[in-house]
């Protein structure tokens, strides 16, 4: 009987990779001094023999700004950047594997090299990165800053890192934009990613998908039904080792993209002690560290047996090219059908031709053996004589053709004529390829399916689909199944990316496989949001795995939805020595360690609930396995939906709980960060649960006041960063009418308000007709006050008991006054008087009388003058 394990990652060629034997000694360096010598340089890569085995190095910074560049096309080499930088890369016309390099290939080696531009081709636009469109040598101590964009496969250093590429020490800073497999570092792993950064923004925008949307699901194509997948901060998939890296900016646009995560969207490899600083945002599988994690699947399987298995998939083919002559009543759904079954027959054929050769007697794969010391970081690969088996391409035929059997049997039941007996005899060979699979399974076992889950106990045994000592300190937030480290654990259907199959339920009972999937000493301190179902501080949603010896403390929320929990959402598989400090708010299934779960086994659990919900409970709002030990902080709901049953989840004191055996440091204590500007001002450590005393004081800038915006002042369940602004003081207020009755003048902050209270005045010799108090909460000084009035109006303040006048200007229909703030005062008519009238008419009148005194004087001058004459 031999094992053979589904994943194969062929690390080995890093140790047997050897520079080529020349036949002479090696050729001193060749120096590269200027931008025309570099151009020669990347046209001369177009021939791998011009780079085999020789030594170039940048003598200077190299500067491609107008100059029209090829990429080098394939570098064997050793590139020595000195630390130089090679900027105004441009490479924006249509094509595929671009980069600076196109491709690093086996043992070429790029180092100590900074570039500086914009990958941004058309066409298809695949294996695109920064440095490389593809590397399966070396890269250290290398920088990309700019701009990358591409349609699969995107990287900001490389696009794809292949099963003997390595990367250490490198960093992307800049925009990435990428529809599948699209991360920081590399668009796709399968090698070494080390002691990398990304501190570039990936999908951090509203992406229009370059393909048409189809959701025809006999087509069988992710890239047809889906719009973004495979998106992380450091690689949008991983399939190798992950080790020491780190992501500190924006991954994912809200809700939008699946497998979103802030190292790796999408992990079948292994993720080792990194950390995500930077928020993720997507529709579906959404992780801190990891958006969806891919079970490690084995199988027992006899030489024997697969060889029968050969001959049954070959005569099934033979069947099918009948079929498919004489397939002229088919629907364009059957025969799409009957496309991908031919297909996959033939991945499942070429697959068993390969582990019948290459199968050993070995459960360990590479992952397995590999060894990383934690203070130096360095990675030891054990030397392996001989391949291991690669079962992945097999394992996704056989699920595609188990797929499909169901709905042919459905369509041949429902067919007649001579086609429908065609249809009917590939069906029922199909059937009896899937029962000789259920004998191959397992000899020793009858053919009998019996799932095997190692997660659990072997859980530090195995590094495939491992996540280990990784921590996530940023906010997720998707539609469903969002969690602090991982989105979910499970198998995916590439047509069925949302789920409609329910795949997790599926492929777990009626398929049988040795199962791996761990989530191992991880941490997540960060608040995990869901519109839907399924938010968890770990993982949203567990079809397979375990979560052994994780810490999470946040803030856990499903706006509409349910399954929240502290360490899990939904959980089939098993969870094991973890705790939870949670403030969870959810519809439905509510619990500190998992909303709804299995196996519970000695976890620990302080949970605050934020609103009532069916199904509660402080340790799991249901559970339907086995519940064991665990522990929680005395409060109400109890237990398993808010029973406490002996041995099983059973409260203490909060003093005895934090006196528990490896209780995290600190874990009574949330953190408030008070930010301005980009900088930590001030620092409080709050009991779970405490309030603030007062918010620190920031200094005015000129006219502007600091407003803090994100806290309301309440308990603080989590930790927090709270935020805020300058604001300019507004210059007036109003009472609130459309015509406002009053308004006041000064400098009022944000929140400040006019309230205008009337009351009744009362005066022996003033006939009042109205008062008023003038108030602004929180304002000190005297107001300008204005009244609407088209009325004349005195206005009077009471002040020691009298009513004394209070002076008022008339500006337009308002009269304007000042008045302390909070102070009250009454208006009363004014009569108009007659002064200025009287004034006027005497004024006419005198002038009138003199007109008619110098006409009568001219009068006389005039008769005194006929007389003389």
């Amino acid at each position: 009987m031999r094992r053979a394990f589904s994943f194969a990652l062929a690390l080995l060629l890093l140790l047997l990779q050897t520079p080529a034997a020349l036949g002479e000694e090696a050729q001193s360096a060749q120096l590269i001094t200027s931008a025309r010598e570099f151009l020669d340089f990347a046209e001369n890569c177009s021939r791998e023999r011009y780079s085999l085995g020789k030594r170039f190095v940048l003598t200077n910074d190299i500067d491609l700004s107008g100059l029209r560049y090829e990429p080098a096309g394939y570098f064997v080499g050793d590139f020595d950047g000195g630390g130089h930088c090679v900027s105004g890369l441009s490479l924006e016309t249509e094509g595929s594997r671009l980069g600076l390099f196109r491709q690093i290939g086996p043992g070429g080696t790029v180092e100590n090299l900074r570039v500086e531009g914009r990958v941004r081709p058309g066409g298809s636009a695949e294996y695109i990165g920064g440095l490389a469109g593809v590397n399966e040598g070396t890269i250290k101590n290398c920088g990309f800053s700019g701009d990358v964009r591409g349609i699969n496969n995107v990287g900001g250093l490389v696009g794809w890192n292949g099963s003997g590429g390595q990367i250490s020490r490198s960093d992307f800073n800049g925009f990435l934009i990428g529809e599948h497999q699209a991360g920081g570092i590399a668009g796709k792993n399968d090698g070494v990613v080390s002691d990398c950064m990304s501190r570039g923004e990936v999908n951090a925008v509203s992406i229009t998908p370059s393909g048409e949307r189809r959701f025809d699901l006999a087509a069988f194509s992710q890239d047809d039904f889906v719009d973004l997948s495979n998106i992380g901060g450091v690689a949008g998939e991983n399939n190798g080792l992950i080790s020491f890296s780190e992501n500190r900016a924006s991954v994912g646009y809200s809700y939008t993209g699946y497998n979103v995560g802030g190292i790796t969207g999408k992990n079948s490899g292994y993720l080792n002690a990194c950390t995500n600083s930077g928020p993720v945002k997507g529709r579906r599988d959404v992780g801190g560290i990891a958006g969806q994690a891919v079970p490690y699947a084995a199988w027992e399987l006899s030489n024997g047996k697969l060889e029968e298995l050969r001959q049954a998939i070959s005569y099934m083919q033979l069947l099918l090219g009948n079929l498919n002559q004489n397939s002229q009543d088919a629907s364009d759904a059957l025969r799409a059908s009957l496309n991908s079954i031919d297909l996959n027959s033939d991945l499942a054929l070429s697959s068993i031709t390969d582990i019948l050769r290459d199968s050993i007697d070995s459960s360990r794969t590479f992952l397995d053996g590999i060894s990383i010391d934690p203070s130096t970081h360095e990675i030891h690969i054990p030397e392996v004589s001989i391949r291991p088996v690669d079962m992945s391409t097999f394992n996704g035929a056989i699920y595609n053709l188990y797929l499909q059997s169901g709905t042919l049997a459905e369509t041949a039941k429902n067919s007649v004529g001579t086609f429908a007996e065609d249809l009917r005899g590939l069906s029922n060979q199909m059937g009896y390829i899937f029962n000789l699979l259920l004998a191959v399974v397992d000899d020793s076992e009858g053919g009998l399916i019996v799932t095997r889950d190692l997660s659990l106990e072997e859980a530090y045994a195995h590094n495939d689909s491992a996540i280990d000592r990784c921590f996530n300190r940023a906010d997720v937030y998707g539609e469903i199944n969002v969690g602090g480290v991982l989105g979910t654990a499970g198998f995916e259907i590439a047509f069925d990316m949302e789920d409609q199959l329910n795949s997790g339920e599926l492929l777990a009972t009626h398929i049988e496989q040795f199962l791996f999937c761990a989530v191992r000493a991880c941490k997540s301190g960060a608040s995990v949001g869901s519109r839907s179902d399924n938010a968890g501080g770990i993982v949203g949603r567990l079809d397979t795995g375990a979560v052994v010896d994780c810490v999470a403390t946040g803030r856990i929320v499903s706006q509409s939805g349910g399954c929240v929990g502290g360490i899990a959402g939904t959980a089939q598989g098993s969870l094991a020595r973890c705790w939870a400090r949670a403030s969870l708010d959810g519809t439905k299934h509510l619990g500190g360690i998992a909303g709804k779960g299995q196996d519970l086994l000695d976890c620990r659990a302080w949970a605050h609930m934020e609103r009532s919900a069916e199904y509660r409970g402080a340790i799991a709002g249901e559970a339907l396995g086995t519940v064991s030990g665990n522990l929680y902080v005395d409060s109400r709901p109890d237990g398993v939906d808010g029973v406490s049953r002996i041995g099983q989840a059973e409260p203490v004191s909060l003093n005895a709980f934090l006196a528990l055996e490896g209780a995290p440091p600190h874990f009574d204590t949330v953190t408030v960060r008070f930010i301005v500007g980009g900088t930590t001002v001030q620092t409080l450590e709050l009991p779970f649960g405490g309030t603030p005393e007062s918010l620190p004081e920031v200094e005015g800038l000129g006219r502007s006041y600091w407003v803090w915006e994100n806290y309301d002042g309440g308990p603080v369940y989590s930790d927090i960063e709270v935020s805020g602004e300058y604001r300019t003081p507004d210059s007036t207020l109003s009472s609130g009418e459309a015509v406002p009755l009053f308004l006041v003048e000064g400098e009022f902050l944000e929140g400040q308000r006019l309230r205008v209270l009337p009351f009744t005045p009362q005066g022996e010799s003033i006939d009042f007709l109205s008062g008023y108090t003038l108030t602004v909460d929180g304002f000190e000084g005297t107001l300008t006050a204005r009244m609407r009035s088209e009325e004349p109006l005195r206005l009077y303040r009471l002040s020691g008991g009298e009513w004394t006048e209070l002076p008022a200007e008339r500006d337009g229909r308002y009269l304007v006054f000042s008045l302390p703030n909070g102070a009250s005062f009454a208006a009363a008519g004014a009569e108009e008087s007659t002064l200025p009238r009287l004034a006027v008419v005497g004024g006419v009148s005198a002038l009138l009388l003199t007109l008619i005194l110098i006409g009568l004087r001219k009068r006389r001058r005039k008769t005194a003058s006929r007389r003389t004459a």
